[in-house]
């Protein structure tokens, strides 16, 4: 470590391998004599290092090379050796080297995502993560072995779900009133996918409809760590998926056993259909849902005309000064079940917006036809009918607003003429909807037990954004399901890392972390004495405030240590 140069005198101190250097003349010794006279007085005075390890630098040789990232690397380590992973692995039946390149694929997608040749490229170049204790020397390890330990852990997932479920309850403890939030999301794939089984065409939420899709479906607890997920086809109906889910979940929680309770699950209203509720509340499970689109036009009196009975339960402002208030209201429904009502500010501003945006699709499509029709591209009036009646079908439940039909003079098509049924009343922006199955609860209780439903958004937004979930490159079914099930698992790690940064009062993501400590990294220093002799010091970077303040919150409190190697090669040098 460099700590203080004055002309020719230069003092080059390693803590963890006790080497000091400094160059050889009376200025040196001079300041040597002030310098410890200072610590001293400060009460840091330590006992003279032994002289021998003292040698003359020549300053033009220094140099430094082979940086790597360490500081993401060592909170990854850290959350992985809480979780007890090394452990799971080992009572898996996986070897050391598996492992190693287990904890690679899963690092990688945490501190660089992409693909696994992505991974592979990042482990050997840019991180230090070979160099972190209990890690196996896997640097020269061919491509294909990466490919199998993702094979072996997908092979293995019930089992490693399970095992870490249980782990992560000893340092998150569940309770009765914690609450189980499920959703389901998609990915895309590059390549056509056609020895893919999970690969098939769908509503892709990324918008990428040119490319088949997997989907991913998740439970994570109200405080964001994963409970157990499952891979679909592309084009899964999200309300199928609910009940399968929940049988897994019961089992996680309770194994054989009689449960004492059964969890209380939140879900978006993409799963709440009657058939669904229906099957909660026959199997004893309490609940909380948005009901689906339709659901706020029951309501829409109390919407509209008595707006002034809500109760105010959220206030702020959004980034651009306006006011994003939430108001709430309690509608009983039966003895054991309450609705709330909700109208959200915020909401109604983002909906009418992409409302207004977006226009009417139908009536575009129609505009489209009669410009054709004007233009004389297309005269066949059957050909017109057909395509008039193809708009209506794309368009089916809003072109039932509207009658359409062909107008023709002379047996000719002139154009098309729409005339709307009824006027429309204007959709409900920023109103919903929240059924509970816990009718005692207060309005205000259910809002915010509803609100908890962002931490599994959250989920998905970092694997999707953070750990790389998008897109997928394999073309067979295994591979892409084993890459879906790596992000998953480095998702278990950003979660407990996040967990523990909360409970010390800092609510940075996982991606702010990282970037934070992206300049803590590790090197080689390399110089050469007055023999001609090199000395290679291969150190860690010194800590700024930033990162040891995060380092102190996750209980890290040391880096990998220095090597130092010394090589005799004086003859070139002294020939000089």
């Amino acid at each position: 470590m460099l700590t203080r140069s004055f002309n020719a005198a230069l003092y080059i101190r390693s803590w963890y391998s006790q080497l000091k250097i400094v160059s050889n003349n009376d200025l040196s010794k001079s300041l040597e004599v002030l310098f410890d006279a200072k610590l001293e007085e400060h009460g840091a005075y330590q006992k003279k290092p032994d002289r021998s390890r003292y040698v003359p630098i020549d300053l033009s040789s220094v140099r430094m090379k082979e940086t790597r990232s360490l500081g993401a690397e060592v909170l990854c380590k850290k959350a992985w050796d809480m979780l007890g992973f090394t452990d799971i692995l080992k009572t898996l039946g996986l070897q050391a080297k598996t492992i190693s390149i287990a904890a690679a694929l899963i690092f990688g997608h945490m501190v660089s995502p992409g693909s696994e040749r992505h991974t592979i490229k990042w482990f050997q170049k840019r991180s230090a993560m070979q160099e972190l204790p209990g890690i196996s020397d896997i640097r020269k390890i061919c491509k294909d072995r990466f490919y199998e330990a993702a094979d072996d852990l997908y092979a293995k997932k019930e089992r490693i779900e399970d095992m870490l479920f249980q782990k992560e309850r000893e340092y998150f403890p569940h309770t009765e009133a914690t609450i189980y939030l499920y959703d389901i999301t998609n990915t895309y794939l590059e390549g056509h996918g056609l020895n893919n089984d999970l690969a098939t065409r769908g509503h892709c939420k990324s918008k990428r409809y040119d490319c088949p899709l997997i989907t991913l479906s998740l439970i994570v607890g109200d405080d964001g760590l994963p409970i157990c997920s499952q891979i679909y086809k592309g084009n899964q109906s999200e309300p199928e998926t609910m009940e399968t889910m929940m049988l897994r979940l019961f089992k996680r929680l309770h194994g054989s056993q009689i449960p004492i309770f059964k969890p209380t699950v939140a879900m978006d209203k993409g799963f709440a259909t009657e058939g669904n509720v229906k099957w909660l509340q026959e199997n004893g499970y309490q609940y909380v849902v948005i009901r689906r689109e339709d659901g706020s036009e029951e309501y829409r009196q109390q919407f509209e005309r008595e707006r002034g009975t809500f109760e105010i339960v959220s206030s702020g402002r959004s980034i651009y000064g306006d006011i994003s208030n939430v108001y709430i209201r309690k509608e009983p429904v039966s003895g054991d079940m309450c609705r709330v009502l909700c109208i959200s500010e915020g909401k109604a501003r983002k909906e009418r917006a992409i409302y207004e945006g977006k226009g009417n699709p139908f009536l575009n499509d129609i505009d489209g036809l009669r410009g054709s029709i004007r233009k004389g591209t297309i005269k066949n009036s059957e050909k017109i009918s057909n395509k008039l009646q193809r708009i209506i079908e794309k368009h089916g439940k809003l072109s039932k607003n509207y009658e359409a039909a062909l107008e023709q003079a002379d047996g000719k098509a002139t154009g098309i003429s729409v005339v709307e049924k009824e006027a429309r009343p204007e959709p409900l922006f920023g109103c919903y909807v929240i059924e509970n199955s816990q009718a005692d609860m207060s309005a205000e209780e259910t809002w915010k037990l509803y609100m908890t439903l962002t931490r599994v958004e959250s989920a998905f937004r970092s694997m999707k954004e953070t750990l790389g979930v998008r897109p997928v490159y394999h073309q067979t079914a295994d591979r892409s399901a084993a890459h879906l099930f790596i992000s998953v698992l480095a998702y278990h790690l950003l979660a407990t890392i996040e967990n523990i940064m909360s409970q010390q009062g800092d609510t940075r993501t996982w991606g702010t972390l990282r970037d934070v400590m992206s300049t803590l990294m590790r090197g080689s220093v390399t110089m050469r004495d007055d023999q001609g002799a090199t000395y290679n010091l291969r150190l860690s970077g010194e800590p700024e405030d930033e990162h040891q303040a995060i380092l102190d919150k996750l209980g890290i409190n040391s880096l990998p240590e220095t090597v130092t190697s010394k090589i005799e090669d004086c003859s070139d040098y002294r020939k000089k």
